[in-house]
Formats: structure tokens, sequence, C-alpha cells
């Protein structure tokens, strides 16, 4: 499935668009929780290490996410402002606006975030636009969030 951003531009000239991916294998049971917890305001609202925060537009800091809720997920070298995608009992989207960024505008630009509840647990897919002299530095980074710290905080 082609997904086209929704509210940023297109990958300019001098970035390659890349995508992250990375499965969480989870037991039935485990599965249904976690699934529940990641449409919650308050999981990463609470979940968050200062100086990092997660605001929504409404103000509201708990219960579930809606379709076109205006959020940002915003930090030291770190801007991921959008607003939340499609939400379905098996997927979430999370559309990034342009001007995101992960150490500076130049290096990463973050453009969707989506979660997909498989048979086996649930997957993480994090599109963005890298320059290629930074791509192997994001590869590793998010090899190390996503494998130590990424959703595990919910099991």
């Amino acid at each position: 499935m082609k997904i086209t951003p929704k509210a940023n531009s297109t990958c300019p000239q001098h970035m390659k668009e890349n995508v992250i991916e990375y499965e969480f294998l989870l037991d039935e049971a485990k599965k249904n929780d976690v699934w529940t917890r990641l449409q919650l305001r308050e999981t990463f609202i609470k979940g968050q290490v200062p100086p990092y925060k997660v605001d929504f537009e409404s103000g509201k800091e708990s219960g579930p996410f809606h379709s076109e809720e205006k959020n940002g997920h915003h930090g030291p070298l770190l801007s991921f402002h959008g607003e939340i995608g499609d939400i379905t009992d098996k997927y979430r989207s999370l559309f990034y606006y342009y001007g995101s960024y992960v150490i500076s505008f130049r290096f990463v630009r973050p453009w969707l975030l989506e979660f997909i509840k498989t048979e086996s647990g649930i997957k993480m897919k994090l599109h963005s636009y890298v320059h290629p002299r930074f791509l192997f530095f994001w590869k590793l980074g998010n090899n190390i969030f996503w494998k130590f710290f990424g959703i595990n905080f919910l099991f």
C-alpha cells in the first residue's frame, strides 16, 4: 500500500526516503492490552522522560485518540508535530507536519508513524526522509531505541 504524505512535503532531492520497521512479538492477551494502551493519550504523556514531552492541542491528557487530533512530541534535538490519521481495531497512523525533525531539519524529517496489529504482535513503521550521510546513524539509533525502549514500557 502506497501512502502519501498528508501534511508533509514530498522527499527533498538531497534526502532519501526511509522506513524503519520493528515488530514486537506478543501473545494474544498481551497484544490486546498493549494495543489498547497505544490508543490512549496518557500512555504517551506519562511515559515521557523529561525534558521530552507530548502535548495535545485539545489540552486533554487522557482518553482515546481521535482522527485529526493534533499533537506534538518535543524535546532536545526532536520536534515531531502532527495529527492522528486513521484509527481502526488493527491500525493507527500519525502524520507528522512539514518542519518536524530529529537532530536537524537537514538530517531527518519524519512524516508518518504507523502501528499495525498483526497475528503475532504489533508492528511499528516510521517513515522519514533522511540525508544519505546520516542514514547509518538514523538506522543504528532506531535499532537501539525500538529494541530496548520502543513500546517495551507497555509490556
